[in-house]
């Protein structure tokens, strides 16, 4: 799933393990991507598409 930072462009969010590149991150892990979903607004973290991989089991 492809997440968007419109305030940081180069975000780096250590505990997570993500970095944006000119605004925009991809994550593939559904923990993180829950965890993104939950950052502050004031971040400007946002989703903008692209579907989670499905876990297989």
């Amino acid at each position: 799933m492809k997440f968007a930072s419109s305030r940081y462009k180069q975000l780096v969010i250590h505990d997570l393990g993500v970095i944006f590149t000119d605004g925009e991150a991809e994550v593939t892990d559904k923990t993180t991507i829950e965890a993104l979903r939950t950052l502050p607004a004031e971040l400007g973290v946002r989703a903008i598409g692209g579907r989670p991989l499905k876990e297989t089991t």
